[in-house]
């Protein structure tokens, strides 16, 4: 049994590999006349819509808070592109440098000296770059 369906799963792939062939030689050959491609239920491909960076992060808040960390909350953007990911920045002298990186919406920031003022903000960032960022927080450990 095993050797039939290693015989069909190969045969399978041909045709596979060759229907994609053909297809593709059919977009190629009618791409002037895109009506005919219609007629094999296939359509010319279409030109990509470009990505946008997102919007602004909104709402920022910690909702919590421990001897050397702090969890910071945030809403995406209304405006922009989507989100792939969010950078969350902490202000150290004079820059703004990332600290974490998240997927979601609210995140941990861990090993944060205590005793000074912590400023952090979130940008949303994708393919097409990094928003811009959010409003700043203030937090004392």
């Amino acid at each position: 049994f095993r050797e039939q369906h290693a015989e069909k799963d190969e045969a399978l792939e041909d045709l596979v590999d060759s229907t994609k062939a053909n297809l593709k030689y059919a977009e190629f050959a009618v791409k002037d006349r895109p009506g005919k491609l219609s007629q094999l239920g296939w359509a010319p491909r279409r030109s990509g819509t470009p990505l946008e960076a997102p919007g602004e992060v909104r709402n920022i808040k910690l909702v919590g808070e421990g001897d050397s960390w702090v969890v910071l909350r945030w809403e995406s953007p209304a405006e922009g592109g989507k989100p792939a990911f969010y950078k969350i920045h902490r202000l150290a002298g004079d820059q703004w440098d990332p600290v974490e990186t998240s997927t979601n919406t609210e995140q941990l920031v861990s090993n944060q000296p205590r005793g000074v003022d912590l400023h952090f903000r979130v940008t949303a960032v994708n393919n097409a770059g990094e928003g811009p960022p959010s409003a700043t927080i203030t937090v004392v450990l």
